[in-house]
């Protein structure tokens, strides 16, 4: 009979130490947000270690380079619980997007947890507004000039052009080179192209690289797209 009782302690402390084990918990492992517009999203997971042994964080990985988490200690004790922080940019998202965050550990049960992400981009009707960067602007911007009197100038011309006269680089260049831009192109122009090409080779022979003459002059933009295209005074 004692051999029968020593013999069910010892089952029963196997038993014990069988179930004994570090297990990783969370309450919740999926969170899911809406956003108006793409920007960061930042959730914190609380990890708990809701087993008997020491619980160890071995490793912390994400599906993707849009999306990082950071984790303050790596070893849990019985019911001691850490803040894993998780970062998802959702720049160019669109509708719902599913981001994970996969932590490995000792827990035998359980040795990747996965805890996930989930944004949905909300459809707006505002229109979406194109932007450019000054860096960018210098790679399309352009300065134009009219080079025609300011009689012709005042009939039409196109829109964004500044109206300096041929007999003002002729008489004045002096006091206009200071003004005139050097990183981005300058667009001469007058009726056919014969001033403005007189113009461009005053600004050469200056010093000035950038400098455009418009072939065929305003007569070929109106060939080409209607003077209805022209700004008046």
């Amino acid at each position: 009979m004692k051999r029968f009782v020593v013999l069910l302690v010892a089952c029963g402390l196997f038993g014990v130490a069988a179930v004994a084990a570090p297990m990783i918990s969370v309450d919740n492992p999926v969170y899911s947000v809406t956003l108006q517009s793409n920007s960061l999203v930042t959730h914190t997971f609380v990890l708990r270690n809701a087993g008997d042994e020491t619980l160890t964080i071995t490793d912390v990985f994400t599906s993707c380079g849009c999306t990082t988490a950071a984790l303050a200690k790596r070893e849990l004790a019985p019911e001691e619980s850490v803040d894993l922080q998780a970062t998802v940019n959702t720049t160019g998202f669109r509708g719902t997007v599913t981001r994970t965050v996969s932590v490995t550990s000792n827990d035998p049960i359980n040795p990747t947890a996965v805890f996930q992400i989930v944004v949905t981009i909300a459809e707006s009707t505002a229109p979406v507004i194109q932007e450019i960067s000054v860096g960018d602007l210098k790679l399309v911007f352009y300065f134009l000039i009219d080079v025609r009197t300011a009689e012709e100038y005042a009939t039409g011309h196109l829109f964004g052009a500044m109206n300096i006269p041929l007999l003002e680089f002729q008489q004045n260049l002096d006091s206009w080179l200071p003004r005139l831009p050097r990183e981005v192109p300058i667009i001469l122009y007058c009726l056919v192209g014969g001033r403005s090409a007189q113009a461009a080779t005053i600004l050469v022979e200056a010093g000035l690289t950038n400098v455009l003459n418009l072939t065929g002059g305003i007569t070929e933009w109106n060939r080409v797209n209607g003077q209805g295209h022209l700004f008046a005074l």
